[in-house]
């Protein structure tokens, strides 16, 4: 009898590679809901040239892997779970990525890369990559991505959290990469 898969799906930024700058989403949300009154939730997508080197820049942050990447290369040899990259990153940030991937030597944990080539709505995107790949479970550290998709997919959304969010209430939240990789492990 063939034994069931477990598929696994992992954001890059702050979830695969820790990302210090994300602390910022909280005041940014912050921001864009009392000062400029935006409540639908929307990303920025950088439509011309300058808006897409500063975006790279901005994106330079995620420096180098999370804290339970040795345990996803352990994971990930595993007959019975693989794992999916699931990235937000545009299209224009696609080798910067493969860069980053090659050098860690991790892209061969993954089955899939999957990238926001046509510049997608990031949470439209997710929630239609999860659907695709049919996700047991998805690991972002973006709430407001978690809070769009926990409700529309059968996947189990497990959700990273940084100390400006930390008093957010969630019932499948961890610290860090390895907490939540150990929790969909056992």
């Amino acid at each position: 009898m063939k034994k069931r898969v477990i598929r696994v799906g992992l954001d890059f930024d702050g979830v695969v590679a820790y990302n210090p700058f994300r602390v910022i989403r909280a005041p940014i949300k912050w921001f864009k809901r009392e000062v400029l009154g935006i409540h639908k939730l929307t990303f920025f997508v950088p439509k011309n040239w300058w808006q897409r080197i500063l975006w790279s820049v901005v994106h330079e942050s995620s420096v180098f892997p999370a804290k339970g990447v040795d345990l996803l290369r352990e994971m990930a040899k595993r007959d019975d779970m693989e794992f999916h990259l699931v990235t937000a990153r545009y299209g224009f940030l696609k080798d910067n990525l493969e860069n980053w991937l090659d050098k860690y030597r991790v892209r061969n944990l993954f089955k899939s890369i999957n990238i926001n080539e046509d510049q997608e709505q990031p949470h439209v995107y997710k929630l239609e990559v999860i659907e695709r790949l049919k996700l047991d479970y998805y690991v972002e550290d973006n709430l407001d991505i978690v809070t769009f998709v926990v409700e529309k997919t059968r996947a189990k959304i497990f959700w990273i959290y940084n100390f400006m969010d930390k008093r957010h209430e969630y019932p499948f939240k961890f610290l860090y990469l390895g907490a939540a990789l150990e929790a969909i492990g056992l």
